[in-house]
C-alpha cells in the first residue's frame, strides 16, 4: 500500500517528481507555493503542459498535511521564503508525521554553505571499465523536462523487466529509488581530475553492488553555456560525468523550438568531441525560450501545451540519423525508447 505524501512546493521544476511518486510507492498530495494558490483544485498539468495526471494541486496546506502520511520539503527556484516553510515543518512534526527535507533547503535552513563531504584519499590515475550498459540523458539548458525523461525512460524499462540503477538530477530522486549523486562532484576543494576518478568508482561500485542490466545516468547542469552572460555551469559537470564513464546511449533534452538536420549534428559532434558521447535521441520539452529584453544575464521561458509540441514537431528532419520525440507524447516517447533498447540489444556484450 502506497504511502501518502504531501510535497511542498509543487512547480515547474518539482512537479515530474508529483507524477512518478509512485515509483517510490508514494500517493502524492501536491501543494502549490503561495504564489500559484490561483491553480488550487487544478490539476498539475497546468504545471508542465504535460498530460492530465489526476493530481490536484492544493493551497490548503494544514489540511492536507494532516491527511499524509510524510512531507517532504523541496528547494525551490521560485519561492524561497523560509518562515512558511520553518512553520509548515513545525506544523508537520507536532502532527508527528514523517518529515523530509532536500539537502539543499536544508542548507539554507541551517545556513551552512561548507557540508559537502571530503573523500580524498590516494587515488590511482587510471579508469575502470564498467561492463554494465549506461544511458545518459542531457539537457542543453535549463528548464528543457529533463527529469520528466529520466524518469519515463526509467519506467519503459522497469515495464519491460530489466534490473535498473538510476542516479537522477533532482533532490527527490533518491526518493523515487535513484542513487544520489556524490557530492563530492560540486565540491570546490577538488579538483577535476580527482572528480573525475572518484566518479568513476562510485558508478563501478553501484553497479558492483547492485548488480543491475542497465545505468540510466540524469547529468545535471546544461552541456555548455549559452552565452557569455549566462554561463550554465560551463558544461563542467556534464565533462566530469561523462569522461568518467563510456556512455552506450546518449539523450539530450531541448527547449522546443524548429531545428534543422544540421543543428542536430552540430550538438551530436559537440557532445562526441567534448563528451565522448554520440548524442542520436533528442527529447522536445514544452518550453521554450528567449533572451530578457530588459537583462541580458536573464532568460525568459514560455511553458507551452504537449498538444501542440506533439501537432508542431517535425520529427523528418531527423532523417534516418536522429530520433525527435516529444517528452509527454506517450506514443513517440515510447517509439524511442524502443529504439534504444533494440540499439543496446544489437551491440555487442550489452543488455
Amino acid at each position: 500500500m502506497n504511502r501518502k505524501m504531501a510535497i511542498f512546493p509543487i512547480d515547474h521544476h518539482t512537479v515530474t517528481f508529483a507524477r512518478y511518486a509512485h515509483l517510490g510507492k508514494y500517493d502524492p498530495i501536491a501543494l502549490v507555493s503561495p504564489a500559484l494558490s490561483v491553480l488550487d483544485g487544478s490539476d498539475i498539468s497546468k504545471l508542465d503542459g504535460g498530460r492530465k495526471a489526476n493530481i490536484t494541486l492544493h493551497f490548503n496546506y494544514q489540511q492536507k498535511i494532516a491527511e499524509s502520511d510524510s512531507v517532504y520539503f523541496l528547494d525551490s527556484h521560485q519561492y524561497s521564503e523560509l518562515q512558511l516553510y520553518n512553520e509548515l515543518i513545525t506544523y508537520a512534526k507536532e502532527l508527528n508525521k514523517e518529515v523530509l527535507v532536500s539537502d539543499h533547503l536544508l542548507l539554507k535552513l541551517k545556513g551552512d554553505s561548507n557540508s559537502f563531504e571530503k573523500n580524498l584519499h590516494f587515488l590511482p590515475s587510471k579508469l575502470l571499465k564498467i561492463d554494465v550498459p549506461i544511458i545518459s540523458v542531457l539537457a542543453m539548458g535549463e528548464n528543457c523536462g529533463q527529469a520528466q525523461t529520466e524518469f519515463s525512460i526509467r519506467k519503459y524499462f522497469d515495464d519491460q523487466g530489466y534490473k535498473v540503477l538510476q542516479i537522477g538530477t533532482q533532490e527527490y530522486s533518491h526518493l523515487l529509488g535513484c542513487a544520489k549523486l556524490p557530492s563530492f562532484l560540486v565540491d570546490a576543494n577538488i579538483n577535476i581530475q580527482d572528480k573525475i576518478i572518484m566518479f568513476n568508482r562510485f558508478i563501478y561500485e553501484e553497479c558492483k553492488s547492485i548488480e543491475p542490466d542497465l545505468v540510466i545516468l540524469g547529468v545535471p547542469d546544461p552541456i555548455m553555456k549559452y552565452n557569455n552572460d549566462i554561463l550554465n555551469g560551463l558544461g563542467i559537470l556534464p565533462f566530469v560525468m561523462q569522461n568518467a564513464i563510456l556512455s552506450d546511449v546518449g539523450l539530450i533534452n531541448l527547449h522546443y523550438n524548429e531545428y534543422s538536420f544540421e543543428y542536430l549534428s552540430d550538438i551530436m559532434n559537440l557532445c562526441k568531441y567534448r563528451l565522448n558521447i554520440a548524442t542520436k535521441y533528442f527529447g522536445i520539452s514544452n518550453t521554450t525560450v528567449s533572451k530578457n529584453v530588459d537583462d541580458s544575464s536573464k532568460l525568459e521561458y514560455l511553458y507551452i501545451d504537449y498538444e501542440f509540441v506533439k501537432s508542431n514537431l517535425k520529427h523528418g528532419i531527423g532523417k534516418d540519423e536522429y530520433t525527435l520525440f516529444s517528452i509527454y507524447d506517450e506514443e513517440s516517447m515510447i517509439q524511442a525508447f524502443q529504439k534504444i533498447e533494440y540499439e543496446l540489444l544489437t551491440n555487442v556484450n550489452q543488455i
